[in-house]
């Protein structure tokens, strides 16, 4: 990593970081599973989480081949029956259903918490990223993950929006943890879909 990665050190993301998997890393006997693809949406909060961060030597990165791949291995059985993904919002979070499925059978004993994070589109050339529709900004995420809930209680869908709400935020994650909820999932919002406001407004001109 090049240039001042003191922001990343000091950001609302890493602070929910380290309270969200410290939480969900506490009894368990081995390092929990953290499976990704490093997509650049996350890769430099990861880095640092892992190398810099006490919490993150509870974890063990397995980097798959693809988002795909990543998403398929969050559903086989895990060390202590617990694991996270970390996964961006296109081609990953459209094969994540059997590993739901299976995360969501049975009679319990499994917990999953994903992580979906957006890029950031501030500037015009920011539409145009490689693995994405121009001028789009998707977000199929949690919706899809919801076709796999059989009852309220089965899963948590949040949002979390940087500073604002954190705290709030973070509270419901970790209260989701230590309830034993199956399936977390925590949508990372980008800069463009934070701290604004929507205006529905019509103005007369003559």
């Amino acid at each position: 990593m090049i240039g001042d990665i003191e922001p990343i050190r000091q950001s609302s993301e890493m602070s929910f970081l380290r309270n969200v998997l410290g939480k969900f890393a506490e009894g368990c006997q081995h390092k929990v599973p953290l499976y990704g693809c490093s997509a650049f949406e996350y890769i430099q909060y990861l880095h640092l989480f892992m190398e810099e961060m006490p919490e993150g030597k509870k974890y063990q990165y397995v980097c798959g081949r693809t988002d795909i791949q990543a998403a398929h291995m969050c559903g086989m059985t895990q060390p202590d029956g617990k694991c996270v993904l970390f996964i961006n919002d296109v081609y990953g979070i459209n094969s994540l259903g059997e590993s739901l499925r299976f995360v969501l059978s049975g009679f319990g004993g499994r917990q999953l918490l994903v992580v979906i994070w957006h890029p950031s589109l501030l500037k015009l050339i920011d539409h145009f990223h490689l693995h994405r529709p121009p001028m789009v900004w998707p977000n199929p995420g949690p919706e899809l993950a919801k076709y796999y809930v059989r009852k309220a209680s089965d899963a948590l869908f949040v949002d979390f929006a940087g500073a604002a709400g954190a705290r709030r935020i973070t509270e419901q994650v970790t209260t989701a943890m230590g309830s034993g909820t199956p399936l977390i999932v925590v949508n990372v919002l980008p800069e463009q879909e934070r701290a604004y406001v929507s205006l529905d407004i019509r103005v007369k001109t003559g």
